[in-house]
């Protein structure tokens, strides 16, 4: 099983991503998504001129120049229920389709660090400094820090929104680097049909709705540690709530490359309103609409919870959010692959 570059748009991926949707959300978004550098690869186990979809696929998004943000998004047909020969074995074919995406990875030149990214590799040795373990058996604290190590080891890619079986065959191929954060890390994929999302709440008289502006950047950042660059935010759909009479930002959100629900956040000081509620209804409402749209003609929405954040779950379900499936954020090595297709 080959691996082939696609360009954008690839109409035959696109029909093979659009009949697979809800699944395949990620990787629909992500390969419409304007934010694209010159050092993208869009990858599938079919040529683009091929005269139709096999039975047995994956399709990847790579672009290393977005690191220490998500590098990588992968989907394969064998993560659809029912396709896969028993319900306790992952199909055999998708699993090398699978391994024939990393395989052809670990042969691509990385490309260099973005200039905007440069101080987040100063804090990477700055950790290396006070953790300078690394390797089997080690776990570092959950820090903004140790979600920026890996920039020490070019190699490693952060493999964004990841299916389960996909994290484990990973795992069995000893790609996965433990010692990062995410390898423990539950999130349910919560599913929203865009017909079925409710009106958007009316705010209260003191606020109003707007997009987020580069002055409000920083604040986001600082509300995670989950590493989001300027210049990727600015490149985001966004929804602000604003105080009109200080014009300060206290909710908001974003839609993610992926297409994902990104960065829902309400100060303290108005939460227990519905904010977060109206927030996320009305990016979806706004922007998801003609995205995602599966072959009866639903649009599709979705947004990544970690598992026990009571009050996000709480949030997607009141939008009728259903949890479909678990996913992780992982860093995989992927020097350490290179012939895993051909493994029996």
């Amino acid at each position: 099983m080959q691996t082939h570059l696609h360009p954008p748009p690839s109409p035959l991926l696109a029909h093979a991503l659009k009949s697979t949707l809800p699944h395949s959300i990620n990787l629909v978004y992500r390969t419409q998504h304007a934010n694209r550098t010159q050092h993208a690869h869009i990858l599938a186990t079919f040529p683009p001129t091929a005269p139709s979809v096999p039975k047995c696929w994956a399709a990847a998004y790579l672009d290393r120049s977005m690191r220490p943000e998500t590098e990588l998004w992968i989907f394969t047909k064998g993560q659809i229920p029912g396709h896969s020969p028993s319900p306790t074995t992952f199909c055999p074919e998708c699993t090398k389709a699978v391994y024939s995406l990393l395989d052809h990875m670990s042969t691509l030149p990385i490309p260099p660090l973005h200039p905007e990214n440069l101080p987040a590799l100063e804090i990477a040795k700055q950790h290396e400094k006070e953790h300078p373990e690394t390797g089997p058996g080690v776990k570092y604290p959950i820090t903004a820090a140790s979600y920026l190590r890996h920039l020490l080891m070019p190699s490693v890619v952060t493999l964004g929104a990841c299916h389960h079986e996909i994290v484990q065959l990973c795992d069995d191929a000893g790609l996965v680097r433990e010692e990062f954060p995410g390898h423990e890390a539950i999130l349910n994929k919560f599913l929203f049909k865009v017909t079925d999302l409710p009106e958007t709440k009316e705010l209260p008289e003191e606020l109003c709705w707007g997009e987020m502006r580069e002055q409000d950047i920083p604040i986001v950042q600082a509300r995670t540690v989950i590493p989001r660059s300027a210049r990727t935010l600015l490149s985001l759909k966004s929804v602000g709530v604003f105080e009109k009479a200080k014009d300060k930002v206290v909710a908001w959100t974003f839609l993610g490359l992926d297409g994902s629900l990104t960065t829902l956040h309400t100060e303290p000081e108005y939460r227990g309103r519905g904010i977060a509620k109206a927030v996320a209804a009305k990016i979806f409402r706004e922007h998801a609409p003609g995205l995602a749209v599966d072959d009866e003609g639903n649009a599709w929405a979705h947004g990544d919870v970690y598992a026990g954040n009571v009050q996000s779950e709480s949030v997607c379900r009141s939008l009728g959010g259903k949890p479909a499936m678990r996913v992780f954020w992982v860093r995989i090595d992927v020097a350490r692959a290179g012939a895993l297709a051909k493994r029996p």
